[in-house]
């Protein structure tokens, strides 16, 4: 029976010295969150220089292949449709060296990824 209370004992001296854990609720992260960063990203970009060079270019559609990559890896390409769809045609506009017609395309993207998809009005 000694046994029994010097364990006990020694698990309750163990757990008053051990502080309660913090529980932080984080939030969900809104559908498209990186492709939204890389958007206002390369929008900046493109705001900075009026004919960006080649590498700025390839550095943009970089930028922009990274954030679709991310929606798709978290399963938000189809809650974000219409901002995926503009973005891939700003990347067509940034290899047509047409970086006006990119940025109108980023603008529209924005613009979607702002707006709540229709999946979250449910």
């Amino acid at each position: 029976m000694a046994k029994q209370n010097l364990s006990v004992d020694v698990h309750e001296e163990l757990r008053s010295g051990i502080p309660a854990p913090i529980l932080r609720h984080r939030q969900a992260p809104r559908p498209g969150d990186r492709l939204r960063r890389a958007v206002d990203a390369a929008l900046a970009e493109l705001a900075a220089t009026a004919t960006p060079d080649h590498p700025t270019l390839h550095k943009l559609d970089d930028l922009l292949v990274g954030g679709l990559a991310w929606a798709a890896a978290t399963g938000d390409t189809c809650r974000i449709e219409s901002a995926v769809h503009a973005v891939r045609t700003a990347r067509v506009r940034l290899d047509a060296d047409d970086p006006d017609g990119a940025r109108t395309a980023l603008v529209s993207a924005r613009d979607g990824l702002n707006q709540p998809s229709r999946r979250d009005a449910r």
